[in-house]
């Protein structure tokens, strides 16, 4: 997800797990266990395509001009209230651009959620993993 895409080993995964469940689901009698990790299996789907989706940026392409316009407009437009002291018309017009330019920036680190700096890892994930695996033995 870090690169944009999704893994084709967890897609196959997911594939054979289906592969095996629905079989069992299908069989007359058949106990409700395979029906409830079935429903499970589709929870962790439905999951996974939304941090696919959300790996691809969740503010549209289209909104970035509406905002870096709007930020130059909004410092732009601080200059007709002019004010006697221009120390002062500058403090507060540097003091807005900093505000706008720090929300802007959160913006940008929080539309990539799985690169960057601040990131959503897979150390969660490889922990519960290496637990599993643990625990099998």
């Amino acid at each position: 997800m870090e690169k944009g895409g999704e893994s084709d080993a967890a897609r196959k995964a997911l594939d054979a797990v289906y592969e095996t469940l629905i079989p069992a689901v299908q069989k007359p009698n058949a106990s409700p266990i395979p029906a409830e990790i079935l429903h499970q299996v589709d929870v962790v789907t439905m999951e996974r395509r939304a941090r696919i989706a959300a790996a691809d940026g969740t503010v549209p392409s289209v909104l970035w001009p509406v905002l870096f316009w709007g930020a130059a407009f909004t410092v732009g437009f601080t200059y007709f209230f002019g004010t006697q002291n221009m120390r002062a018309q500058t403090l507060m017009t540097g003091i807005l651009a900093a505000l706008i330019f720090s929300g802007l920036l959160v913006i940008i680190v929080i539309d990539q959620p799985f690169t960057g700096a601040v990131m959503v890892g897979p150390d969660a994930l490889s922990d519960v993993l290496t637990q599993f695996g643990a625990e099998g033995r």
